[in-house]
């Protein structure tokens, strides 16, 4: 079991590390976005956000079952309330992007759930705008039965047994894990982010 974790972990690292001639220019595109006003918790912390993100997918290509864990949504749906419906948007749609890039699952239904994080982020800083009472709990849960809606109706519409039935046990366990995210971790994360 450890070979089959390590090689893609030792696969990634040796992907990353070709990135290593970025750094200095990383370096001085940070500086150039803080002179621009870019504040220092977006430079700092979008890129560590993104990255746990995207990689927080990475099983599915080890164990091949609905990926009912991710921090997709907690992390677009915190950006997109702290930093509005365009920081939020872009977010949701690269991080998506980037997890189903590395988890080398492009596939046709990939366009359902880019719009469906699209929407997520966007209506995360217009909610937050909007109901500025309500949690991150109670926007982050709605706005992630909007994003299954989006993103599952394609699986649905196939009419396939299994593939519904796979549908509804993905829905029910993220809907659980993403409330137990939200609930824990929400709220600090709003307040680093903010």
């Amino acid at each position: 079991m450890a070979k089959v974790v390590r090689e893609p972990l030792l696969t990634v690292y040796a992907k990353i590390s070709e990135y290593k001639a970025w750094v200095i220019p990383a370096a001085v595109a940070a500086i150039v976005l803080l002179a621009f006003g870019i504040h220092w918790k977006i430079i700092l912390l979008f890129p560590p956000l993104f990255l746990v993100a995207a990689f927080s997918t990475f099983y599915k290509r080890i164990i091949r079952v609905p990926p009912a864990f991710e921090l997709i949504t907690l992390t677009t749906v915190a950006v997109g309330m702290t930093h509005g419906p365009w920081a939020g948007a872009i977010f949701g749609a690269t991080t998506a992007l980037a997890a189903e890039v590395i988890n080398g699952a492009i596939d046709a239904f990939i366009i359902g759930y880019l719009l469906g994080r699209i929407v997520m982020g966007a209506l995360a800083g217009i909610a937050a705008a909007i109901f500025p009472s309500a949690g991150i709990l109670a926007i982050g849960l709605a706005l992630l039965v909007l994003f299954n809606i989006i993103a599952q109706s394609l699986y649905l519409l196939q009419g396939d047994p299994e593939a519904k039935m796979k549908t509804l046990f993905y829905v029910v366990l993220n809907l659980a894990t993403n409330w137990l995210l939200f609930s824990l971790f929400g709220n600090p994360l709003l307040s680093l982010l903010g």
